[in-house]
């Protein structure tokens, strides 16, 4: 039996950051902090909780998905240059060239052995969409590639066990969807299947995603500026909508663009929004960005 799904309310939620903050991407709870990549400004920040925003690096080819190696040091898709990067002691460290295998590599989840999944955007906007895999980097150097057929390959979590990866193709059309995968002791990915699917793409265009202990998934819905925790098969339990009033797609508004779980019980969902338009983000991705928070009842994972 379905049930419709709680609309989490707009007064539980609280700012945890605001001001001088741009377009952000790739949410990541490690080690008692959110980590995450301002678009905008080419940063890479931290904010602990009860403190402001810390810039950590610059990435002057603009940073996008990030994650973490067996020793803790970031890593990050430097997407203007089609590079992934360590940020080491001494600065940047290039770790691989995607260029060769990736067009505009973007988000990316990096599992507890150090092996990267990138997707690739795969196509230029206004082109035909092109289906791609996701680019594998091994913690050895080593890069292949997996899954096949991913539409604009986007948000991508791997759940606690380590054996689902779950990745958000964001413009698949006539129904976006999230991707799941079986990943094997190796780091390869099989069993490719539909998680779960929603509407057009020009409504429900799917941007970033976090996962929970119990392996849902939120997700978050940039043109309409909302979040759902959503369970394999689509059941969607909790919806979380922000600022429902403001226009958002085409014109522009308030983008829900990712979300992740963390604090000290893992009951904290820390929700990433800017304001912007898609003309907007062509241009330097022009924002203003800001990081909310709401308990929820199901904890993430521990890092």
């Amino acid at each position: 039996m379905s049930h419709s799904p709680r609309v989490l309310p707009a007064d539980a939620r609280r700012i945890v950051a605001q001001g001088d903050l741009g377009y952000l991407e790739a949410a990541r709870w490690h080690r008692g902090a959110l980590w995450f990549s301002d678009m905008t400004r080419r940063k890479i920040s931290r904010l602990s909780p009860g403190e402001p925003p810390e810039d950590i690096a610059d990435v002057p080819g603009r940073p996008s998905g990030l994650g973490f190696g067996p020793d803790g040091a970031p890593m990050v898709v430097s997407i203007d240059d089609d590079r992934l990067l360590r940020v080491g002691s001494s600065g940047l460290e290039e770790l691989a060239d995607l260029a060769p295998v990736a067009f505009n590599p973007n988000d990316m989840a990096v599992d507890r052995e150090g092996r990267a999944y990138i997707g690739p955007q795969g196509y230029a906007f206004g082109t035909d969409p092109i289906g791609v895999g996701l680019v594998i980097r091994h913690p050895d150097g080593r890069i292949e590639t997996g899954g096949k057929d991913l539409i604009f390959p986007n948000g991508i979590v791997i759940s606690g066990d380590g054996r689902t990866l779950v990745v958000a193709e964001s413009f698949r059309a006539p129904r976006t969807r999230l991707t799941a995968f079986t990943v094997t002791d190796d780091g390869a990915l099989t069993d490719q299947r539909v998680f779960a699917e929603f509407g057009s793409p020009d409504t429900e265009a799917i941007d970033g995603i976090g996962i929970d202990s119990e392996g849902a998934v939120w997700a978050a819905f940039p043109w309409i500026g909302e979040f759902r925790r959503v369970r394999e098969g689509g059941e969607v339990t909790d919806v979380i909508r922000i600022d429902p009033d403001t226009a958002t797609y085409p014109d522009g508004g308030t983008f829900a663009v990712d979300a992740a779980l963390g604090g000290p019980e893992m009951k904290t969902l820390y929700l990433l929004i800017s304001d912007t338009s898609p003309e907007r983000l062509v241009n330097g991705f022009d924002a203003t960005g800001r990081i909310e928070a709401i308990e929820v009842e199901v904890a993430g994972i521990q890092d």
